[in-house]
């Protein structure tokens, strides 16, 4: 008889980490060429060869027909055995089940934790063959999958433990080419850059993006690694930008400021752009200051920062210093001294594009100090000339022209014009899609961002199906992002999950929505840890909605426990 399944993995859902680790672990494994010599029968792989059911069954009584059909079209039934596993009714029925239709020497056991006499269900009688993970989790897997594959364990082993060689010497091989290729790629850094710190930073980030590339790592190890490698990132930024400002003061003091710079470092550089002979207010006294500023940037003194791009723009209000002061600005939240800044620039005197730019920064300032008209005739100005701009040169424009479409959807939606809304936001769609298109890295984060506002847009026109298209489309998408910048792309994951969670609330669909609240909260739990000012009032936002939830699924104990870490979070 030929199956749909090599195997059916039955286990309570407490143990659902392990199950999902023995299934993937089954399904990874890549069958050598001599084992399917050997044995002709073995498939090429174990792709999708292995049932896991992913619901957490709680209000049915009898099994739903999809776990019977999967059932009967599974060959062999492995049961996670452990203290949840005994006690879980769900796992009873499916092997009462199993048992009806097929031989009881299809039957495997697992043991995750416990003692075999007590974790190990008594339906399936003493001479269930059993695998103990307690003594070593890879062990276990290779018994398992010698057990699927219907094979001899030392069969396997002896494979695996070839292959455990082959990937040490190829680690160590990688490891030399490494050195060499660090070696080399510092020396080429060295001819772009003398900056010692900036040399440093891009050796850090070598190292961090060859381990992130070449070790196998568990998910802490990669979540604590991408968030250093973009703080580094970071931080080159921010030198990178310092050192633009260096090469526009053309003084004879700033150039010896550079000097020390690249050997000493920002407080040294700073000590001398701040002796006495540095103050006269020159030619190059605006480009001295922002140059200090950027210089506080980095030791992370934001107030200093603030004080000398003020000084710069008293004494050269010119836009490249204003606009630049104006970007701190609204970084640090300061939307009415940013509004005043830019209320000041005479726009006769500005090119189209920086007109464009201060009119959308504008319309940005009135939007958040709920000057909604204004805010409207601002952005519709700058739209005007972006789309011309676009028009003649759009590999240049067409990002800023898709931003203040969007922009625009964002107001028509707080004013509650929601056609008007629609619009504008499928224009951005539209325009960051063909983008994307050419340039995936940099631009398929705005789709998401784009496809998010169309799923709360149609969420509020009560369009679920729609609303739900584009949640879930913008869900699977940051999904994959997270795992290449976790600490770039987490808030937005976590706001698309709680968001189409909320959707699921409306429609019924409360396990769901469940499922998806909890993945939200894990994330917003870790963001408010490392930052709460920031992410304090959505992790709260998370926990109330969880918390009527679990009252309205009746499950009290739960709402109780998340409603002490709502009273902590406040």
């Amino acid at each position: 008889m030929s199956y749909k399944y090599r195997a059916f993995i039955s286990y309570s859902h407490k143990d659902k980490a392990f199950a999902v680790w023995l299934q993937k672990g089954i399904e990874n494994y890549t069958i050598p060429t001599s084992l399917r010599n050997k044995y002709p029968h073995l498939p090429k792989d174990l792709k999708r060869s292995v049932f896991r059911d992913d619901e957490e069954l709680v209000s049915a009584s009898v099994l739903s027909d999809v776990l019977q059909e999967a059932l009967d079209a599974s060959e062999r039934l492995v049961v996670v055995c452990s203290p949840y596993g005994v006690a879980s009714t769900w796992v009873k029925k499916e092997i009462d089940y199993f048992k009806c239709k097929h031989k009881q020497e299809n039957i495997y056991s697992i043991i995750k934790h416990g003692e075999a006499d007590e974790v190990i269900p008594k339906i399936l009688g003493h001479e269930v063959l059993a695998v103990d993970a307690q003594q070593g989790k890879k062990m276990a897997l290779m018994k398992m999958i010698a057990l699927v594959l219907d094979v001899p364990f030392a069969d396997v082993w002896e494979r695996e433990k070839r292959e455990t060689k082959r990937r040490a010497m190829l680690r160590l091989g990688a490891g030399l080419l490494f050195m060499v290729v660090l070696f080399y790629s510092i020396l080429q850094y060295r001819a772009i850059s003398s900056n010692a710190e900036l040399e440093n930073i891009h050796t850090q980030m070598s190292k961090i993006e060859y381990k992130l590339k070449r070790k196998k790592l568990t998910s802490d190890e990669v979540y604590t690694l991408q968030n250093r490698l973009q703080a580094l990132k970071e931080m080159q930024k921010h030198k990178t930008d310092t050192l633009k400002w260096f090469g526009m003061v053309q003084t004879s003091l700033a150039k010896k400021a550079k000097r020390v710079y690249d050997s000493k470092g920002v407080d040294e550089a700073l000590a001398i752009l701040e002796s006495e002979s540095s103050q006269a207010e020159d030619a190059d006294y605006a480009k001295k200051n922002i140059l200090r500023a950027k210089l506080y940037i980095e030791k992370n003194d934001y107030s200093k920062a603030d004080t000398f791009y003020h000084k710069a723009v008293v004494v050269d209000g010119r836009y490249e210093n204003v606009y630049e002061y104006v970007l701190f600005l609204m970084q640090e939240n300061e939307t009415k001294k940013a509004k005043a800044l830019l209320e000041k620039l005479n726009l006769d005197e500005l090119s189209m594009a920086q007109k464009a730019n201060v009119l959308n920064r504008l319309g940005i300032c009135y939007r958040k100090l709920k000057r909604l008209d204004e805010a409207e005739e601002l952005y519709k100005r700058a739209l005007k000339l972006r789309e011309a701009l676009a028009k003649e040169n759009p590999d240049k424009y067409r990002l800023d022209l898709a931003w203040t479409y969007n922009n625009l959807g964002v107001l028509y939606k707080k004013t509650n014009a929601l056609h008007a809304s629609e619009k504008e936001h499928y224009k951005a769609w539209e325009l960051r899609k063909t983008l994307a298109q050419q340039n995936p890295k940099k631009y398929t984060f705005f789709v998401t961002c784009s496809m998010h506002n169309l799923g709360e847009l149609y969420s509020e026109m009560n369009e679920t199906k729609r609303a739900e298209h584009f949640f879930t489309e913008a869900l699977n998408i940051r999904r994959k992002l997270i795992v290449t910048n976790p600490k770039k792309y987490m808030p937005a994951l976590a706001t698309t999950l709680h968001d189409l969670a909320t959707l699921y609330v409306h429609t019924g669909r409360l396990s769901e929505a469940q499922r998806l609240y909890v993945e939200s909260l894990a994330l917003r739990r870790t963001l408010a840890k490392n930052n709460p000012q920031a992410y304090g009032a959505v992790l709260k936002e998370t926990l109330k909605a969880l918390v009527k939830l679990y009252r309205r699924r009746g499950e009290e104990e739960k709402a109780l426990k998340l409603e002490i870490e709502v009273k902590d979070a406040t």
